[in-house]
């Protein structure tokens, strides 16, 4: 498995592997739900349900998926090689999915902790949205939540 794990992260090539991109989200979801310390089966849901849906994986596929971002996270050092492929292969708008995707996970728990906020604002900077992208999304989705502030 460690094999996998390390082939997926190398330097990218020209032509990316493509199942780098799903695991950079993955790694990304998953960094943002355990932000809090606090790792729930509705945020494990969550996570599965958007990659589900955004990658068009079948449940096993996904699991596989998300222990390969488990074992990829506990062995990285930072976030800049995740960050970077979502960066150069999703669109503007996609960009902005993902952000509001990664909101819904920090509101999971019906309220959003500081150390999620600030893992978003990195998260937010480091794939390229503006600070007004980042708020908007925020607001956006604590208002289909119906979360207070």
């Amino acid at each position: 498995m460690l094999k996998k794990i390390l082939s997926l992260l190398a330097p990218a090539e020209t032509t990316p592997n493509p199942d780098r991109i799903p695991l950079a989200a993955a790694v990304l979801l998953l960094e943002i739900a355990h932000a809090d310390g606090d790792f729930s089966a509705d945020e494990e849901k969550l996570i599965q349900e958007v990659l589900q849906q955004r990658f068009a994986l079948n449940t096993e596929m996904c699991k596989e998926l998300l222990q390969l971002a488990e074992d990829a996270k506990k062995h990285s050092s930072d976030l800049h090689q995740f960050t970077s492929l979502v960066n150069r292969h999703f669109s503007q708008p996609e960009k902005e999915e993902i952000i509001e995707s990664f909101w819904h996970l920090a509101f999971a728990d019906g309220r959003l902790d500081a150390h999620e906020e600030a893992m978003l604002r990195q998260l937010g900077s480091l794939i390229g949205l503006s600070h007004r992208q980042f708020i908007d999304a925020k607001i956006k989705v604590r208002n289909e939540l119906s979360v207070k502030k």
